[in-house]
C-alpha cells in the first residue's frame, strides 16, 4: 500500500483529513508529492523514497484530485513504460501498489530531491518548451529527463539513477 507523503499545499488539493507521520516505508510504499502551478495548471511531483524515481503528472484537474489514486497508478504505469519497463514488469509493479495512504512528509533527503526535481522541471518548462507538453514525444523527453538525473542523499549509498534503480527494485520484487 503506497504511502504517499504529502506537502501541506498537495493536502489541500486532495482535501484529506488531517494527515499522521508516516510509518517507515520504503520499496514501492513509500513516495513524496508536492504540487506545482505551472502556465496557471496544477501539475504534482512524486518521488519515491528509495529510487528516487519521479512521476510528473501535469495539469491535473478537480476530479484528478478526488480520485488521486487512479491519477497516480495512470502515470507510474506511463513512467514506467517511458522507462523500458515490459509488460510483465509494469503489472508486477501494479500489483505491489495496491491502495493508496496519505502522510505528512518524513524524509528531508526525498524532499530535497523532491525540490531538485521541481527545480529541474521549472527549467525544462519554463525556459526550454515555453508550456507544458502537449505531444507525446515532449512528454517522454521530459520524463526521461528526470529519471535519468543522477541523485545523491544522505540516506542514499552514493549516487543512484533512478530509472535502473526503480527497474532493479522491480526485478528484486518479483
Amino acid at each position: 500500500m503506497p504511502n504517499i507523503c504529502c506537502t501541506q499545499k498537495l493536502t489541500k488539493e486532495l482535501a484529506s483529513e488531517s494527515l499522521t507521520p508516516a510509518p517507515g516505508a520504503r520499496g514501492f510504499t513509500g513516495w513524496h508529492a508536492d504540487i506545482i502551478h505551472l502556465f496557471r495548471r496544477k501539475t504534482v511531483i512524486a518521488v519515491n523514497d528509495e529510487t528516487r524515481f519521479t512521476l510528473f503528472m501535469p495539469g491535473l484537474v478537480k476530479k484528478d484530485f478526488v480520485q488521486f489514486d487512479k491519477a497516480f497508478i495512470y502515470h507510474f504505469k506511463q513512467a514506467l513504460d517511458l522507462a523500458g519497463a515490459n509488460r510483465a514488469q509494469i503489472a508486477q509493479a501494479k500489483l505491489l501498489l495496491g491502495g493508496f495512504c496519505y502522510h505528512k512528509t518524513h524524509n528531508r533527503s526525498v524532499l530535497g530531491t523532491l525540490n531538485d526535481m521541481k527545480v529541474g522541471l521549472d527549467y525544462i518548462l519554463k525556459i526550454r518548451l515555453g508550456r507544458l507538453p502537449e505531444t507525446e514525444t515532449e512528454y517522454r523527453w521530459i520524463v526521461t529527463s528526470l529519471n535519468e538525473t543522477p541523485c545523491r542523499g544522505k540516506d542514499l549509498q552514493g549516487v543512484i539513477f533512478p530509472k535502473r534503480e526503480m527497474l532493479n527494485m522491480i526485478d528484486a520484487a518479483g
